[in-house]
């Protein structure tokens, strides 16, 4: 599972270089079409909770995005 963060962490920042800071879990899904789906999630679920990853809502739909792009309040 350490292995499958890894990349799942590398992914969301190789994929923020670009101008999109926020991503649905389908677009993590999508970047490892060889992958489990329920492990990317559990994946995703645990970056969260080490805060790597955070959780941002619009309200009506959450995004996954890295700490350093969540917007100031």
């Amino acid at each position: 599972m350490d292995d499958l963060k890894q990349k799942v962490l590398a992914a969301f920042q190789e994929k923020s270089k670009g101008e999109k800071k926020r991503f649905y879990v389908k677009d993590a899904v999508k970047w490892f079409p060889d992958a489990d789906r329920k492990a990317i999630q559990d994946a995703i679920k645990e970056l969260i909770n080490d805060d790597s990853l955070r959780y941002w809502s619009s309200g009506s739909t959450t995004f996954i995005m890295l700490p350093e792009f969540f917007p100031k309040e």
